[in-house]
């Protein structure tokens, strides 16, 4: 008599309750993503402070061991550059936070010259690379320390919460 006829397709309960787990899991994952990304921006701030140090390296072996009394003295030693303290200017990196070129700027240092350690001050700009010279008892640079700031402009930190300085000391 009347033939039932079988439907084809889902019906808009099955739908919603689809839509609603999507919904549920994207909750869940987005907040994932978000600190997935700080991390990788922080990480990218530890390698241009890396950078700054190898750079600060290889001007000190240019320059009999004396370390330069700015960052913008070491834009020859970055990736690019002329690799001699009178050469070519290299790429500055990129800031993670902002993409625009992060030029090493000069971090405060407190009490070097008491205890010959640096500790650099204070809070920077998000993404920064600091570059801080220490000038021993004579006025010669003979040691320097780098630092980054976060994306509050607070230092980055290292093992155990504490400030990641890049050093030679």
């Amino acid at each position: 008599m009347f033939k039932l006829r079988q439907a084809k397709g889902f019906t808009l309960i099955e739908l919603l309750v689809v839509v609603v787990i999507i919904g549920i899991l994207a909750a869940i994952a987005l907040p994932n993503f978000i600190g997935a990304q700080k991390k990788a921006k922080v990480a990218q701030v530890k390698s241009n402070m890396h950078t700054c140090q190898l750079a600060s390296e290889s001007y000190a072996t240019d320059t009999a061991g004396v370390y330069a009394a700015t960052g913008t003295a070491l834009q020859p030693y970055y990736p690019g550059g002329g690799n001699s303290p009178t050469g070519a200017g290299g790429n500055w990196p990129a800031n993670p936070f902002t993409g625009a070129p992060d030029p090493v700027g000069v971090a405060s240092v407190t009490n070097v010259a008491a205890t010959r350690s640096a500790a650099p001050s204070g809070t920077g700009t998000a993404g920064n690379t600091a570059y801080c010279p220490i000038a021993d008892s004579s006025g010669v640079n003979s040691s320097y320390a780098v630092i980054g700031y976060d994306d509050a402009g607070n230092p980055v930190s290292g093992n155990a919460g504490k400030e990641l300085v890049l050093s030679n000391q």
